[in-house]
């Protein structure tokens, strides 16, 4: 009886782990604001804070000067990011937002490497973030 028990509280507790434990690839990269800290392998210019925050179905934050947001989908062979948008906001350092928003864009998968995540483009590094607060 007490096996039974047992193994009744074992398979409830199997049924409710989440499903982001389920091999959702996009699991780990939710609910953390991530803080740009380099494109194309040379860091950004820390005056400029540009931020990440990436959601089941889409992306947004703040690209230094203007707020952003876009569509994300996982893919078979990695994410798609699309129909990067912003506000149009006059800013010192928009040269690097560009290249930001240009860097979300050619997005097609990812990889999180020591607690930093990397988008890539194939094997390109076209951006790297650090987890923020």
């Amino acid at each position: 009886m007490l096996s039974r028990t047992l193994l009744s509280l074992a398979a409830l507790a199997l049924l409710s782990i989440p499903a982001a434990a389920d091999g959702d690839p996009l699991a780990d990269l939710i609910g953390t604001n991530w803080q740009l800290a380099a494109l194309d392998g040379a860091p950004v210019d820390t005056k400029v804070t540009s931020t990440l925050v990436i959601s089941a179905d889409s992306i947004g934050g703040n690209g230094g000067c203007n707020t952003y947001g876009g569509n994300l989908a996982a893919t078979p062979d990695g994410i798609d990011i699309t129909e990067v948008f912003s506000t149009m906001m006059a800013c010192d350092g928009l040269a690097q937002e560009q290249a930001f928003f240009a860097a979300l864009e050619a997005t097609d998968g990812f990889a999180i490497v020591d607690g930093n995540l990397h988008l890539l483009e194939g094997d390109t590094i076209v951006a790297e973030f650090t987890p923020g607060s």
